[in-house]
């Protein structure tokens, strides 16, 4: 059986390929002449970094699929390539099916299983079938497809009056919760062609919220302090804040030095982090939310900032020695993720020079997953040989578990348990509160109502390597 390869070219003999142009703009022919290089062109219109281009087997452009680009990009209001990439690497596939069978793809047919779209779904279908691509993947083509077809119809490239449309749309209704938790139902447009994917089984053990998370037992969490103690301080203090405060990775990885400072800790003994748009620090679609950072982790933070060690990387990076650039960052003074922010001014950068090699390189946490995956887990594994493997992510979940039940064992008389929901729900900054019920209803709750009995950072502190007692004062 063909290997399992995510470029797809493991599964067809076509070499049509994908490459990208670093900075792609539209220009219009003024002046013709026998040597390109002589030829005078007029730039019009934005740049765009990252764009793809579908290369047929033979080595020369697709005309078709990279006009379909080109109308697509036309029409977006916001360029992301990203998406970009992901329509080109889906259709890509389409293109190496359509050489390997010697098929065109605007020839249309009275018989519609003889078209080729119809041909390319048995084919995904027969590959998700032999595991050689997931039923999601299928589907994410198969719908691809579809819309490039709609652009052909659309622009009256095929002769559709004849035969008619290759596929018929449909309506399909989903379920859909609001902000509350209400459930309503709503009309999406399909096609006759989509290929089901199976619902996933219900993981008891998981909790939805950006992916399946599965908090780790308050145990678990002392195992994994313990073997941060012998990791760097950079990586001890980025996973000291997912499990204390509850924020994300991206979050984490763009906290910014200015944020920090002259920020006194409030009654409770928090400092108060406004992030989310507008701040320089991201968080979820830029949800604006306060973060709570415990003053002896916000204490821990400065003096890292002010080390050498902190210094140095910051003189390698782009923003240089300055209170605007991130807390953290690797060893060769990149970013552990690329604010939204900097991706903004690097582009405009890129885009404003006269060069078109520059690329754009964006960081999105790939080294602190590396290293939990690499480096810790071995480390962890020490101390407990079956310790489960676990995501980054799993940490926020594991916060909001501990959080969830210190407030139910703190609830003044008189009040329901969605009073805990409903903080828990601020500090982490969830859209709908069905998310948060998730850790309400969560199946291993017990474990964590058994286990935290005072306020949990005080169970856990004994494990954490700090400069700060609890009372908030250097030790």
């Amino acid at each position: 059986m063909s290997t399992k390869l995510k470029n797809g070219q493991s599964r067809y003999q076509s070499k049509a390929k994908v490459v990208t142009v670093k900075k792609f703009q539209l220009s219009t022919l003024r002046k013709a002449t026998d040597r390109l290089n002589d030829a005078a062109f007029e730039k019009h219109g934005d740049a765009y970094l990252e764009f793809p281009v579908i290369i047929q087997g033979d080595g020369s452009p697709s005309e078709i699929f990279n006009l379909y680009l080109l109308k697509r990009l036309q029409q977006t209001v916001q360029y992301d390539f990203k998406t970009f990439a992901s329509i080109a690497n889906q259709l890509v596939d389409f293109q190496r099916f359509l050489e390997d069978e010697q098929l065109d793809c605007l020839k249309f047919h009275k018989l519609k299983q003889q078209n080729a779209i119809f041909k390319y779904r048995t084919r995904l279908i027969d590959q998700a079938n032999a595991g050689l691509i997931s039923a999601s993947s299928a589907r994410s083509r198969i719908n691809a497809v579809v819309n490039f077809y709609r652009f052909l119809v659309t622009e009256d490239l095929v002769d559709h009056q004849r035969y008619g449309l290759p596929f018929q749309d449909v309506y399909k209704y989903i379920a859909v919760d609001n902000e509350f938790g209400a459930r309503r139902k709503m009309a999406i447009k399909s096609h006759d062609l989509a290929i089901h994917v199976p619902a996933k089984a219900q993981n008891s053990e998981a909790i939805v919220d950006g992916g399946e998370l599965s908090p780790l037992t308050v145990e678990e969490q002392a195992v994994v302090l313990k073997a941060l103690q012998k990791s760097s301080r950079e990586y001890q203090l980025m996973f000291y804040l997912a499990l204390f405060t509850g924020a994300r990775l991206q979050t984490i990885c763009t906290l910014r030095i200015r944020c920090l400072l002259n920020r006194e800790s409030d009654s409770y003994g928090f400092i108060r982090l406004p992030v989310g748009a507008g701040t320089g620090v991201d968080t979820k679609f830029q949800k604006p939310m306060t973060l709570l950072i415990p003053n002896w982790l916000a204490q821990d933070l400065k003096i890292y900032i002010n080390s050498e060690k902190a210094r140095l990387r910051r003189q390698k990076s782009n923003y240089g020695d300055s209170d605007e650039n991130y807390v953290f960052l690797t060893k060769l003074g990149t970013p552990f993720y690329t604010s939204k922010a900097e991706q903004q001014k690097l582009t405009e950068k890129i885009k404003a020079s006269d060069s078109f090699e520059t690329r754009l390189k964006i960081y999105e946490g790939e080294a602190v997953r590396s290293y939990l995956k690499m480096v810790l887990l071995p480390e962890i594994r020490l101390i407990d040989p079956q310790f489960k493997s676990f995501k980054f992510h799993d940490l926020r979940a594991s916060f909001g578990m501990n959080l969830l039940e210190s407030q139910l064992q703190h609830l003044p008389a008189g009040h329901s348990a969605m009073t805990a929901v409903e903080y828990v729900q601020a500090r982490m900054g969830h859209r709908n509160i069905s998310t948060t019920l998730q850790y309400l209803n969560y199946q291993s709750r017990l474990q964590w109502r058994s286990k935290i009995q005072h306020e949990y950072e005080s169970s856990l502190m004994k494990y954490v390597k700090s400069s700060v007692d609890l009372a908030g004062g250097l030790s």
